[in-house]
C-alpha cells in the first residue's frame, strides 16, 4: 500500500511541477510580448518613430526644394541683367530714367 501512495504522491508533485513550469512559462511568454508591444523600445515605439522619421524627411525635402529655388534665383541676380532689372521693377518700384509706370486698380473696388 505504501508503494501505491508513493506513485500517487509522485504524480501529483509532477503534476504540480509540471503546472509551474507552464505558469512560469506563460508569466515569461506575457513578460516578453508586453516588453515586445509596449515597452520604451517596443513595436509600437518603432512605429511611431517610423513615422516621425518619414515626415521629417518629407520635411527635409520640401527645404531642400526651397533652397534650389533661392539658389537659382539667387545666381540668375547675380549673372543674368535682364532677371535683375525685372526683379528690382516687380520687388522694389524702381525705373529707368525716361521710363513711366502705369498702375491700373481694380474696377471692382
Amino acid at each position: 500500500m505504501s508503494r501505491y501512495v508513493l506513485k500517487e504522491q509522485l504524480k501529483k508533485e509532477k503534476k504540480i511541477r509540471s503546472r509551474l513550469y507552464l505558469i512560469f512559462f506563460l508569466l515569461l511568454f506575457m513578460i516578453l510580448a508586453y516588453n515586445f508591444f509596449f515597452g520604451e523600445m517596443g513595436y509600437l515605439k518603432y512605429r511611431e518613430l517610423k513615422k516621425n522619421e518619414q515626415k521629417i524627411l518629407t520635411e527635409i525635402n520640401q527645404i531642400k526644394k526651397t533652397n534650389d529655388s533661392i539658389k537659382h534665383e539667387i545666381n540668375l541676380l547675380k549673372k543674368d541683367p535682364k532677371y535683375l532689372e525685372k526683379y528690382a521693377k516687380e520687388q522694389f518700384g524702381l525705373i529707368k530714367p525716361g521710363e513711366m509706370i502705369f498702375q491700373f486698380q481694380d474696377s471692382e473696388k
